[in-house]
């Protein structure tokens, strides 16, 4: 019985350091002092040093100087890149609330593009449908406001520092 508890133990301690023993990426803040923490498998857009647009990565690996990124936006040659932290120059990450903003922008702007363009199909016998119109304008507008919000971008080097634990 003694060594069945010990066995489950053993098994417990190893799956607990395999879970709580990866590396992170930690983005401390330099004017408030908070933490961002990022973890393997998360989802984010990243810009290098020499860069000019951002590119959406999922982070595979975290090494003691290096991350290694898969691109899912890349051709079958090249989606695994290692990238030293020194040449990352910013990061952005979208929260729930981004994406699920989106979602809805989304479907807004397919509603209000269809409600205006069956505009006539929908109007009364007065032929009418201006209102129709204006209600399809509407909802267009509004399913694109959660796309001009751009995610919180952390500069490495200037808003926060970087360090991997």
């Amino acid at each position: 019985m003694k060594k069945l508890h010990l066995f489950f133990a053993l098994i417990l301690s190893i799956a607990s350091l395999s879970a709580f023993g990866q590396k992170q990426l930690e983005l401390k803040d330099t004017t408030s002092g908070k933490l961002k923490v990022f973890k393997i498998g998360q989802t984010i857009r990243y810009k290098g040093l020499e860069d000019t647009d951002f590119e959406k990565v999922k982070i595979q690996n975290i090494t003691a100087t290096t991350i290694v990124f898969y691109l899912p936006d890349e051709d079958e040659s090249s989606t695994i890149r290692e990238v030293p932290l020194s040449e990352i120059k910013s990061i952005q990450k979208a929260t729930t609330i981004h994406n699920i903003s989106r979602v809805i922008g989304g479907l807004l702007m397919v509603g209000g593009a269809y409600t205006m363009a069956s505009s006539g199909a929908l109007a009364g016998d007065d032929g009418s449908s201006g209102a129709y119109i204006g209600l399809g304008a509407g909802m267009l507008a509004v399913g694109v406001i959660p796309y001009l919000i751009k995610p919180k971008t952390y500069v490495l080097g200037e808003t926060h520092t970087a360090t991997i634990h």
